[in-house]
C-alpha cells in the first residue's frame, strides 16, 4: 500500500490556469473522497494522479517517490473509469485478464488471479459472458476486478456510479467500501454525489475552482462547515440560509433576521454588529409555537419515514423536516426553533465560518 501526497500542484492549459497551489496527504489505506460540482477539477487532479495529465507546477509523491514524471505503468496504481471501458469483444475473464497477459504474467498466476477477483465480486458465474449480458453494476464489478488483479498500491475511482439507477448505486457503495475494507488499499474516489462522499469516505476533500474549501471526516464537514460553500454542498435536504446582524440582548448574543432573531451560543466568536449568514439543517429545526422564527406553509412532501415541510417567510424559502404526521394546508403561520448548537455562522463578506 501506500501514501499519497500533493505538494503545491498546479495545473494549466496554455495561459489558462484552472487549479493552484493544492496540497494534502493521503495516509496508507485511507478511503479519501474528492467532492465537488462539475469544473472544481477533482477529475483533473484524479488524472494527475494517475499519469494522464501533466502536472503543470508542485510535487506529486506516492510512498514519497516523486512521480511527476513517471509512466502511468510505473506509478502502481488502477484506475476505475466512469464508463467501464471494457473490451465488448472479450468475455469478463479475458477483460480481467488482460492487464496481466499484457505484463506476460505465467497463465497459472493469471487464473488464480482473475478467479479470486471474481469470487470477491460475486462474478464466478459470469467469467463466460461478454459485457453485453452484463447489468450496469455487473459491468462495474468487472472493472473493478480488472484494477484488483494488478494488485496497485493505490485505487483510482472516476464518478463510477453515475451511470446506475439509484437502488443500484447504493448497492454498488456498500460493495466498494466493504471491498476497500477487505483489501485495505489506499483509495481515491471522485464524485459530485455528496452522499456517496458521506457514506464511503474516511476523509472528504470539497474543492471549488480548483481550490480545497476543506478537508475532514464526514462528520467534520457535515457538523463544522468551514465556509458556506461547504454547508450548501453537503447535506440533503440543503441547508436553509438566512442573512441578518448580530446582537447581544441581556448577555446573550443573536442574529437578527428578517424571519426572526436566532440565538447563539455563548461561546459563539461572531461579533455585534457583524454581518453575518446563519445555516439551519432542516433536521435541526423544530416546529414550536414560541420559537424566534416564522413563516407560512407552503407544501408538506411526505418521504415515508418523516416529511419536508416547504415554508415562505421574509428570508425565502425555508425547509424543516418534521413528523411524518404532521398536517398543515397552504398559508398556516408556523413558528420554528433550532438549539444554539445547531446554528452555522458565516461571515457575511468571506462566507467563512466564524
Amino acid at each position: 500500500m501506500a501514501t499519497v501526497e500533493y505538494q503545491r500542484i498546479g495545473k494549466s492549459f496554455g495561459a489558462f490556469t484552472i487549479m493552484r497551489d493544492v496540497s494534502f496527504k493521503i495516509e496508507d489505506h485511507e478511503f479519501v473522497v474528492l467532492l465537488g460540482p462539475s469544473g472544481c477539477g477533482k477529475t483533473t487532479l484524479l488524472r494527475m494522479t494517475a499519469g494522464l495529465e501533466t502536472v503543470s507546477e508542485g510535487d506529486l509523491l506516492i510512498d514519497g517517490k516523486r512521480v511527476n514524471d513517471m509512466h502511468p505503468r510505473d506509478r502502481s496504481i488502477a484506475m476505475v473509469f466512469q464508463n467501464y471501458a471494457l473490451y465488448p469483444t472479450m468475455k469478463v475473464y479475458d477483460n480481467i485478464a488482460f492487464s496481466l497477459e499484457v505484463a506476460k504474467v505465467p497463465a497459472a498466476e493469471i487464473r488464480k488471479k482473475v478467479e479470486w477477483a471474481a469470487a470477491t465480486l460475486n462474478l464466478t458465474d459470469y467469467l463466460g459472458r461478454y459485457p453485453k449480458e452484463l447489468s450496469g453494476g455487473q459491468r462495474q464489478r468487472v472493472a473493478m476486478g480488472r484494477a484488483m488483479v494488478r494488485e496497485a498500491a493505490v485505487f483510482l475511482f472516476d464518478e463510477p456510479l453515475s451511470n446506475l439507477d439509484a437502488k443500484l448505486r447504493a448497492h454498488m457503495r456498500t460493495e466498494i467500501r466493504q471491498l476497500h475494507n477487505r483489501l485495505r488499499t489506499t483509495t481515491i474516489y471522485v464524485t459530485h454525489d455528496q452522499i456517496e462522499a458521506m457514506t464511503m469516505a474516511d476523509k472528504i476533500v470539497v474543492m471549488r475552482a480548483g481550490k480545497i474549501e476543506q478537508i475532514g471526516s464526514p462528520d467534520d464537514v457535515y457538523d463544522r462547515p468551514a465556509s458556506k460553500y461547504v454547508a450548501d454542498f453537503i447535506g440533503s435536504s440543503a441547508i436553509n440560509f438566512l442573512p441578518g446582524t448580530v446582537v447581544v440582548a441581556d448577555g446573550i448574543p443573536a442574529v437578527d433576521t428578517a424571519t426572526g432573531r436566532v440565538p447563539l451560543d455563548k461561546s459563539t466568536a461572531a461579533k455585534p454588529g457583524q454581518s453575518v449568514v446563519i445555516g439551519l439543517r432542516p433536521t435541526d429545526i423544530q416546529v414550536d409555537s414560541a420559537g424566534p422564527l416564522a413563516a407560512k406553509s407552503v407544501l408538506v412532501e411526505r418521504l415515508g419515514h418523516d416529511a419536508q415541510l416547504f415554508c415562505d417567510g421574509p428570508d425565502g424559502r425555508f425547509v424543516a423536516v418534521v413528523d411524518k404526521a404532521v398536517r398543515l394546508s397552504p398559508g398556516t403561520d408556523v413558528r420554528f426553533s433550532v438549539p444554539t448548537s445547531k446554528v452555522h455562522v458565516f461571515d457575511a463578506a468571506t462566507e467563512a465560518r466564524i
